[in-house]
């Protein structure tokens, strides 16, 4: 009923379905009307007014095409690029530098937001002292930086790490 009342709406028809068609094979002749108009994909488009000899239609609006597209993805790559992924490689970058620097005794921080002093380093783990004779084993990535004062407030802004 929907589909109906469009098309009636659309293009002005009083006595729809035509005689021998049915609602959806005049549904389908709309949609093929409608991209041949645009110069898409329906059949003939701009091309075909070309050939007729039409260089109004030609200059049809539509889908932009060729290089203009291209450069468009380009420039979409290369804004995504600077903008998400450089960033976060060099944040990553820093981090495989810090969690390679880590040595026994460095006061730590974690990305949870536990202190602790490193007691020993084994392989991926180390094992923090957080309290006199409380010792927790927590995986190499998982710390946020050395805890001092100036990592505290990064860690505040990006809860993620350093």
């Amino acid at each position: 009923m929907l589909i109906r009342e469009f098309i009636v709406i659309s293009m002005g028809c009083r006595n729809w379905p035509p005689a021998g068609e049915t609602a959806l094979d005049h549904f389908y002749q709309l949609i093929f009307f409608a991209q041949e108009n645009l110069g898409g994909a329906g059949g003939g488009g701009a091309a075909g007014a070309t050939a007729a000899g039409g260089e109004a239609a030609a200059r049809q609006p539509g889908c932009a095409g060729g290089p203009e597209q291209l450069l468009f993805i380009v420039l979409m790559f290369v804004l995504f690029y600077f903008m998400l992924i450089r960033p976060q490689q060099k944040r990553a970058k820093q981090h495989r530098e810090l969690i390679t620097s880590l040595k026994r005794g460095d006061n730590v921080i974690t990305s949870s937001g536990i202190y602790g002093r490193i007691h020993e380093i084994d392989g991926n783990v180390i094992v923090l002292e957080i309290a006199k004779n409380t010792r927790i084993k927590v995986l190499k990535q998982y710390v946020g930086g050395i805890a001092n004062a100036d990592t505290e407030t990064k860690l505040a802004e990006t809860p993620q790490g350093v």
